[in-house]
């Protein structure tokens, strides 16, 4: 009976990509982030990060299942996706349905533990998660959506710890933004010839023939927001906030210098788990200085 349960549960695991952790990883961060920036001692903050880790996935996995839904006839035609559960028949839109309401039912679980303005900014991004797995149907720039997703949890955790919004806070959200950019063209570059065969926009295409500069730039862009968010925080000095983002800046440097065949964009899509993890421990560093 369990070996069946496991060979039942193996398409669904897959539809929600928890068989692939990364993408939970990387809008978990921006969820510690906007915690750690200014962290509220007074406060229940390891519930709240538990919360978050536990939303994180499960949002994440129903993201995955609702942009499967729409993608399973052009998934089909893409080399890498074409074996996707709902793509491939292994598993029924009906069934799919099914699990991505179980998720959206556990996530509602967990944002309705968080205070009221966390609840607010939580629900007032849904508009975008929606659209999202559409605008590569009619637009290239999927991944500045993307980007605004995957880390409007920096402004629903700074809720969970302060009353007001602050320009650092801005700069924080800015610098994740590129930084989602950034990573997500580069995964976008797996797929950049069947995307163009089968008219799927991307940044990728845009970039396509000076790829490195303008990653490096993008990277650059979100660096300096970064930098930005650390300096403007009133109990860190500046020559502080500097060396604090060193760090974060030799990451970046290391993305783009693995940039450079197909088999390396995954490895550096999936080494921004790392870099996540480095953002929130500098962030949280930061609160002691």
């Amino acid at each position: 009976m369990n070996l069946n349960f496991l060979k039942k549960s193996k398409p669904f695991l897959a539809l929600g990509r928890y068989n692939y952790p990364t993408g939970g990883f990387l809008l978990m961060w921006p969820c510690f982030w906007g915690v750690f920036y200014q962290l509220n001692f007074d406060t229940d903050f390891i519930k709240t990060l538990f919360l978050f880790f536990v939303g994180s996935f499960v949002m994440r996995g129903a993201g995955c299942c609702i942009n499967d839904y729409f993608d399973r006839d052009l998934d089909k035609k893409v080399s890498r996706t074409k074996s996707r559960p709902l793509a491939s028949n292994a598993l029924s839109t009906r069934n799919a349905f099914y699990f991505i309401l179980l998720q959206l039912l556990i996530g509602f679980a967990v944002v309705i533990n968080l205070n009221a303005k966390a609840i607010f900014f939580s629900f007032l991004i849904i508009p975008v998660i929606i659209i999202y797995p559409l605008l590569k149907r009619v637009s290239n720039y999927p991944q500045l959506f993307l980007g605004i997703a995957f880390n409007w949890g920096i402004l629903v955790g700074f809720a969970t710890q302060n009353d007001y919004f602050s320009s650092g806070l801005i700069f924080l959200f800015l610098g994740g933004v590129f930084l989602t950019i950034a990573y997500d063209t580069i995964y976008a570059f797996q797929d950049i010839n069947d995307d163009k065969r089968i008219g799927i926009g991307s940044l990728a295409i845009i970039l396509e023939k000076n790829s490195k500069k303008y990653i490096l730039l993008i990277f650059f862009i979100s660096y300096l927001f970064f930098t930005l968010s650390l300096l403007y925080l009133e109990h860190l000095s500046f020559l502080a906030g500097l060396i604090l983002s060193i760090p974060i800046l030799v990451s970046f440097l290391f993305q783009y210098k693995i940039f450079v065949t197909r088999k390396s964009y995954k490895l550096a899509f999936d080494s921004n788990v790392y870099t996540g993890g480095l953002i929130t421990s500098i962030l949280l560093l930061s609160n002691y200085f």
